[in-house]
């Protein structure tokens, strides 16, 4: 029976409840999003001022609540680059580049994060894909390059960089990164023109360091020491500066400057294996026995397999008297190396001192031959410069 009174259908109470939960929820959403947006423009600004632990703070909350951001994601890896966090930053990047796979820029981001945390490996990977996308970018090269110089594949370095290099003549990253591959690759030379040439626009420290060091590989102390002066001028913090430029003065006959040198290395490195054989080597030269027995000692305890530990051990001992061990310790050396002429002249002597006619005598024809095998190399380098 009716009662009098209007009353509302339950029907329409219904749609009333369902539009103004509707209307909550638009006015929550509307109200999340502004929230959002107030979070995203106060990490900008934290980034911007360079606070970039406020930045990730602010990035972090946005992708809790809105995990299809790809901005804070994207954004938030850069930041965490910023503070060394690079696993988060690694993380950041890969859940941006799982909203937009084909970003090449943020990939490169990727790229960088594991380089620069150290993981070549990886970096190499996601390097290798974008060289693939664009083989003609230099940056891209030189950073690959880099890479597999640092893994210790020269040869797959200079396939990445070799052949953009001529197109991009005034990039000196990419030529110091040729360069590199080159020099270990054995062309020692034409990798020092493109070093040396990144040494000097640039007035960098590493490069002079490189030449100065592929100097004194091919043998050339003379070359080597204005590269390592200026190395060690621009950065004597440097590791090596002192034992190179070391061996270097060394080289020259500057025995005082060496030794200083050598000393300063080993201050820094108690086991510099190189700075205690070539200060061994000078204390011989110097003929204070005792003191070059005690670093040699020091040197093969670290070392026993030295060759030019076992070398200059030799040297010592034939001028303490103990010929024959002398004479064992250089025969293991030309076995090792039956290039070295100087072990060899040292060798046939011994021979000669302990009656050894014949095997003197054999030692002197091989000394012959390779002093007759570098004459014309040095001949045909001549001709070829």
């Amino acid at each position: 029976m009716p009662s009098g009174h209007e009353t509302t259908p339950i029907i329409y109470l219904k749609v009333m409840r369902t539009a103004l939960l509707a209307a909550l929820l638009t006015a929550c959403a509307l109200g999340q999003e502004a929230a959002v947006e107030q979070l995203f423009s106060g990490a900008l600004e934290a980034q911007q001022r360079g606070d970039f632990a406020l930045a990730a703070a602010n990035y972090q909350q946005i992708v809790k609540q809105q995990p299809g951001f790809f901005g804070a994601w994207a954004n938030l890896g850069v930041v965490l680059v910023r503070l060394g966090r690079f696993d988060e930053a690694i993380a950041a990047y890969r859940s941006a580049l799982h909203l937009d796979p084909s970003n090449r820029a943020l990939q490169m981001n990727l790229a960088l994060a594991f380089y620069k945390q150290g993981d070549l490996r990886q970096a190499a990977r996601e390097l290798g894909e974008l060289h693939q996308a664009d083989p003609g970018n230099p940056q891209v090269a030189t950073l690959l390059g880099d890479c597999w110089l640092r893994l210790g594949d020269p040869q797959q370095a200079l396939l990445v960089v070799a052949p953009i290099a001529a197109a991009h003549p005034d990039d000196l990253d990419l030529a110091y990164v040729l360069g590199s591959a080159l020099i270990a690759t054995g062309k020692s030379r034409e990798g020092l023109a493109l070093v040396e040439r990144v040494a000097t626009q640039k007035n960098n420290a590493d490069a002079y360091l490189l030449a100065g060091k592929t100097w004194l590989k091919i043998g050339d102390p003379d070359q080597a020491m204005p590269d390592l002066e200026a190395a060690a001028k621009l950065n004597p913090a440097l590791p090596g500066i002192y034992t190179l430029r070391g061996v270097a003065r060394e080289g020259t006959f500057n025995n005082d400057g060496a030794e200083a040198d050598l000393r300063k290395a080993l201050e820094l490195d108690a086991n510099d294996l190189e700075a205690l054989v070539h200060l061994g080597a000078i204390l011989y030269t110097k003929r204070d026995l005792a003191s070059a027995k005690t670093v040699l000692d020091r040197a093969l305890k670290i070392d026993p397999s030295s060759l030019f530990g076992i070398y200059e051990m030799a040297l010592w001992k034939s001028a303490s008297g103990q010929l024959e061990g002398a004479v064992r310790d250089l025969e293991t050396v030309v076995h090792r190396d039956p290039n070295w002429m100087q072990a060899h002249v040292q060798l046939a002597a011994l021979y000669y001192r302990l009656n050894r006619p014949e095997d003197g005598l054999k030692e002197r024809q091989i000394v012959e031959r390779l002093s007759a095998e570098q004459q014309k190399a040095e001949a045909g380098g001549a001709r070829g410069h």
